[in-house]
C-alpha cells in the first residue's frame, strides 16, 4: 500500500427526493489499500459504492479517482469494475466468454483476449475451465469468475458489493483469505462493501463504519476494536459489555473511574472518544474478562456474580454472568482449552478485570 491516494470523496451527499442516503462523505483510499465500507443494512454505503463507480451520480460533492474528476465520466469510461453481491453471472455463456465478455466488446484483437482470459482465471485458481458451462459451476466457482471477469479488465480499482453473502460459512470463510491473498499480489485498491463485521476485520487494512448515510469512524480493524469511538461503533465492531461510569480522577492520558461492579479503575483515555464529563461510558470485551470459582489472582478489580446462561461454540465458551449493580448480564468469553464447559447455569462466580482492558468511550451516550 502507497502513500498516494487513488480515491478522494470530497463533501459527497447522495439524497432520493427526501431521503438522504449518504450524507458530507469524505474519505481518502490508498493505491494498493484494501479498504471496506461496514454498517447495517441501509446506512448508505452500498449507495456510496454504486457513486464510486458511476451507476448512480451524487446529489453534491466530488469523487476523484487517480487524481481525475468523476463529474460526467460514465461507468463503462471509469478505471473501476465492480464485482456485484449476484455474481451476475451469464447462464448461458461457459467460464470463457463469461469472463471475456467485456474486453470482446471492446473489439480487443482475439489472441489478446484469450491471453488475459487465461491470465485471469490462474490468478483465481480456475486455469483449464475456460469451457465448462455456468450452470455446471460451484458458488465458490462462481465468485471466482465473477473475480475474472472483473480482473480481466485490469482496472485500477476493484469494487466489490457484499462479494461472498452468497456462500455457506466455511466457503465464506477460505474465499476471504484468498481474495486478500489476491489482492495483496495484484497491488490494486479493493473496496468492499459488507455487513460482516468478522469479514471486514479479516480482509482489509482500513474500515470505515457507516450510521445513518454518516462515516463514523475511519481505523485499521484493530484500533476500531480496541478504541472505537462511540457506543454506536463499540456494539457494531464485536461484543461489548458497556458499563456507566462516574470519572474520580484525571491524570495525563489516564482517568480514574468508578463503575456500578467494580472497585475505582484506572483506565486509559480514549484518543478517538468524543465529548467528556463527570459521567462516560466505558466498555469490556468478554475475552477480557477473567472467571473462576474464587476471586481471580493479579486483577485489578473482581465482583461475584452467577451464572445465567451458557453457549458452546466449539473453540469458545460464552458466559452470561449476573453481577450487583447491572441490569444486564456480563458477557464473558472463554477459549475452550480442554472441551469442557466449566460453569452451569446458577454457579456462583467471580469476574476479575484489568484497567488496561476497560475501554473509554466518552460521555456522548451513558444510556444503558
Amino acid at each position: 500500500m502507497s502513500d498516494v491516494n487513488i480515491i478522494q470523496l470530497v463533501d459527497v451527499e447522495k439524497s432520493f427526493g427526501s431521503f438522504t442516503a449518504v450524507s458530507n462523505l469524505s474519505l481518502d483510499l490508498k493505491q494498493g489499500e484494501f479498504f471496506s465500507l461496514l454498517g447495517p443494512s441501509g446506512c448508505g454505503k452500498t449507495t456510496a459504492l454504486r457513486m464510486i463507480a458511476g451507476f448512480q451520480d451524487p446529489t453534491r460533492g466530488r469523487i476523484l479517482i487517480d487524481g481525475q474528476n468523476m463529474e460526467d465520466v460514465p461507468a463503462n469510461r471509469r478505471p473501476t469494475n465492480m464485482v456485484f453481491q449476484s455474481y451476475a453471472i451469464f447462464p448461458h455463456l461457459n467460464v470463457g466468454d463469461n469472463v471475456s465478455y467485456g474486453l470482446r466488446h471492446r473489439g480487443i484483437a482475439r489472441a489478446e483476449i484469450d491471453a488475459r482470459v487465461s491470465e485471469a482465471l490462474a490468478m483465481v485458481e480456475l486455469g483449464g475451465l475456460q469451457k465448462r458451462r455456468a450452470t455446471e459451476l460451484s458458488g465458490g466457482q462462481r465468485q471466482r469468475v465473477a473475480l475474472a471477469r472483473a480482473l480481466v479488465m485490469r482496472p485500477k480499482v476493484l469494487l466489490l458489493d457484499e462479494p461472498l453473502s452468497a456462500l455457506d460459512k466455511k466457503l465464506r470463510e477460505q474465499m476471504q483469505f484468498e481474495m486478500r491473498h489476491l489482492q495483496r499480489s495484484l497491488g490494486i485498491t479493493f473496496v468492499m462493501v459488507t455487513h460482516d463485521q468478522y469479514e471486514a476485520m479479516t480482509m482489509s487494512d482500513r474500515i470505515g463504519v457507516m450510521f445513518k448515510g454518516r462515516l463514523v469512524q475511519v481505523d485499521a480493524p484493530a484500533v476500531l476494536y480496541a478504541r472505537p469511538r462511540n457506543r454506536e461503533v463499540a456494539s457494531f465492531i464485536g461484543e461489548m459489555n458497556f458499563l456507566a461510569a462516574e470519572v474520580i480522577g484525571e491524570d495525563a492520558g489516564t482517568l480514574t473511574v468508578k463503575t456500578p461492579c467494580f472497585a475505582p479503575l484506572k483506565i486509559a483515555r480514549n484518543p478517538n472518544a468524543v465529548g467528556y464529563g463527570n459521567h462516560i461510558l466505558t466498555g469490556i470485551r468478554p475475552e477480557q474478562l477473567a472467571i473462576g470459582r474464587a476471586a481471580p489472582e493479579g486483577y485489578d478489580a473482581t465482583v461475584e456474580g452467577q451464572v445465567g446462561d451458557v453457549a458452546f461454540y466449539g473453540e469458545n465458551v460464552h458466559y452470561h454472568v449476573r453481577v450487583p449493580g447491572v441490569d444486564r448480564p456480563m458477557a464473558v468469553s472463554v477459549p475452550n482449552y480442554f472441551h469442557t464447559v466449566d460453569y452451569a447455569r446458577g454457579d456462583k462466580v467471580w469476574l476479575g478485570v484489568q484497567g488496561a482492558s476497560v475501554i473509554d468511550l466518552g460521555s456522548e451516550d451513558t444510556e444503558i
